[in-house]
């Protein structure tokens, strides 16, 4: 009695700990792009949110669960995470439970430890999309597919329990309505369970076998109506594959599973080996292993071969992860004292009056067992705090801040602004946080991108706009030839680029660029190089206006190295400018190492006037530096040298 009151404690503190992680900072990111999917399509109907999910690729079911559970909790960011975040405490009871199924009480706690304070787990449980969901079905599916194939054995009937086995094929059904990656757990299943039951066919019969193929064919039955479109998806998925070397693979799988996507490979080594041993130490373990490895197993081996590790499809593994905490759970209970046992100091056949020889072996391979155990503990306690401080405070780990985007665009809009979003269902996140202001237009219309209709489109809005602010997310899927962002560079002055996590946010002014310069130069930079001339329509401005300018470059040999041009505006030329613009040729598309000797290249640039800015009159001044080492080219003028900026002339704020 004691001890499984001791036990309910520690869960419920296990628990506990799991929601605190999961809840915290719930709401403090801004939704990135798939979460503003999610949101759209719960704001949908059933059957927009059933069409919607026919194309694209993912079932339909944890949409229409989030379409219900939205009604009831509202929009906010925390509101629309909780789903997931309460999917994933649910894990950690099924954690505990399959500790017990498998192993026993100290393992199960370990195991609901691991899983409450595991990155890969918080992280999708603080996201509006359905991972999370899908590893807790995961976990239900195998707890009661394992309970099922209990109640099988002989002398009981060999269908099983009855309520065991509806529950599994709903279970699973609801899976495979959850998350294609699902079907990574049910081939788990089929392996365990074929083992098992191909092993012990004399004393189970064949009826058993029949059963567990019967309850296989009942989820499919469920899953039928949707089965043409999940087929259809899956053989037409264009995802990007990528098959790194097999070491490099295997250590970056483990690292997912066990530290999560917010730390890189590297930093946590001795953790990936701590883990490791403890994954050992559970192998020595009595319990029953085999069950919980062919569940890690095979969906690692599948995201592998497939070569689905990769940042953007990692989430498949996430299936996997409970498996892993139990093992490793397994091995953390595992203390080096259960698992070398030394044998007796004197042998009975040691004669009278003989000192006995210690057994210096055994009491090394002893100690090293321990020192091991306390290693690894402390190396993977090392490896989780760092993931998890990553994921709650380090903003390289944060999702795409269209929060951010939105407030930006909004402190410094104007009449004649306006809005494109690349790829165009970047729209629906992007409209949570931008209820007011600038006009949104989505480009391209379609894919494959038309560039008639594109080009058509992208003049209608530069005819009636004097500055675009374009945000650019999965244009290699939406616009792979970067036929918008060529067509910008070449009808409008990129002021600048700026990144919210992948969402790259670019600043244009709308005007007729130069075709030849209005003014000559001759200015050689470094050894090739020549600013031919340049372009400056107006020398004066507003704060919030883009200056526009257009350099001419032309080159007399062919360039190995990749340069970038900086526009700088200057109250003292000694001190740091105070409105720059800095990039590659032709708004990144005409990097120098492209240019053709003897063609001239017309390079557009904008540099935005702060609204801070007091009026006055500046110095415009470029240069070139190397993409990679920075390091400036000198510049001679009439065969004068000038240092490493030229300076164009002056500006005049008002």
């Amino acid at each position: 009695m004691l001890v499984r009151r001791l036990s309910l404690v520690a869960l419920i503190v296990c628990l506990w700990l799991a929601g605190g992680l999961r809840f915290y900072r719930l709401g403090a990111q801004s939704l990135w792009n798939d979460e503003g999917l999610s949101l759209g399509l719960a704001q949908s109907d059933v059957p927009s949110i059933l069409r919607s999910a026919a194309a694209d690729i993912h079932p339909p079911g944890y949409y229409l669960l989030l379409k219900v559970w939205y009604s009831l909790t509202g929009d906010s960011e925390f509101a629309l995470r909780g789903l997931s975040a309460l999917a994933g405490l649910v894990l950690i009871a099924l954690l505990y439970r399959l500790g017990r199924v498998y192993f026993d009480r100290p393992a199960a706690i370990a195991a609901s430890l691991l899983g409450a304070l595991n990155p890969f787990l918080i992280y999708y449980s603080q996201e509006t999309r359905m991972y999370a969901l899908a590893a807790t079905l995961g976990a239900a599916s195998f707890l009661l597919f394992s309970l099922w194939l209990r109640s099988s054995r002989p002398p009981a009937s060999s269908w099983g329990d009855r309520q065991l086995a509806i529950g599994y094929v709903l279970v699973t059904a609801a899976g495979l309505y959850t998350h294609y990656a699902f079907a990574f757990v049910i081939l788990a299943e089929n392996v365990a369970a074929l083992g098992g039951l191909l092993a012990h066919a004399r004393d189970t019969g064949r009826y058993r076998l029949l059963a567990w193929f019967g309850l296989q064919a009942a989820a499919l039955i469920l899953f039928l109506p949707w089965l043409p479109t999940a087929v259809h998806q899956l053989l037409n998925w264009p995802a990007a594959t990528a098959h790194p070397p097999f070491f490099t693979a295997l250590a970056d799988l483990w690292r997912y599973l066990v530290f999560g996507r917010t730390v890189d490979t590297a930093s946590v080594w001795a953790g990936l080996i701590g883990a490791a041993i403890l994954l050992l130490f559970a192998l020595r373990r009595r319990g029953q292993t085999i069950t919980p490895l062919i569940w890690l197993f095979v969906p690692a081996a599948l995201t592998l071969g497939f070569g689905l590790l990769t940042d953007a499809f990692s989430k498949f593994l996430l299936v996997a992860v409970p498996a892993a905490c139990l093992l490793l759970g397994h091995g953390l209970v595992g203390l080096p004292a259960n698992l070398f046992v030394l044998p007796p100091a004197t042998p009975a056949s040691t004669p009278a009056g003989r000192k006995p020889a210690p057994r210096y072996g055994q009491r090394m391979l002893f100690a090293v067992g321990v020192v091991a155990w306390w290693l690894a503990v402390f190396a993977v306690g090392a490896g989780l705090y760092t993931s998890l401080n990553n994921l709650y405070f380090n903003p390289v780990y944060a999702r795409d801040d269209y929060r951010g985007i939105a407030q930006y665009v909004q402190s410094v809009y104007r009449p004649g602004d306006t809005i494109i979003t690349i790829a165009p269902n970047q729209v629906q996140t992007f409209a949570y946080y931008h209820r007011s202001g600038a006009e949104v237009f989505p480009l391209p219309h379609a894919r494959p991108l038309d560039p008639a209709e594109t080009a058509a489109a992208l003049a209608s809005i530069t005819a009636n706009h004097s500055r675009l602010f374009v945000l650019f997310w999965g244009d290699d899927q939406a616009d792979p030839a970067h036929f918008v962002e060529n067509w910008l560079n070449t009808h409008a002055f990129k002021a600048g680029d700026t990144w919210y996590g992948q969402v790259r946010l670019a600043t244009y002014a709308v005007a007729a660029p130069a075709s030849a310069p209005a003014v000559p130069s001759g200015a050689r930079f470094g050894d090739h190089i020549t600013l031919q001339g340049y372009s400056l329509p107006s020398a004066s401005a507003h704060p919030g206006d883009i200056l526009q300018l257009t350099l001419f470059w032309q080159t007399d040999a062919a360039l190995d190295a990749r340069y970038k041009v900086f526009v700088h505006l200057y109250d003292d030329p000694a001190q740091p400018p105070l409105a720059q613009q800095d990039g590659e040729p032709g708004g990144g598309l005409a990097p120098s190492n492209t240019w053709a000797v003897g063609v001239n290249i017309a390079d557009n640039h904008g540099v935005l006037i702060p609204n801070t800015l007091p009026p006055g009159r500046y110095t415009l001044m470029i240069g070139l530096y190397e993409l990679f080492t920075g390091a400036r080219q000198t510049v001679t003028l009439n065969g004068a040298a000038q240092g490493d900026r030229l300076e164009l002339g002056t500006v005049t704020v008002q």
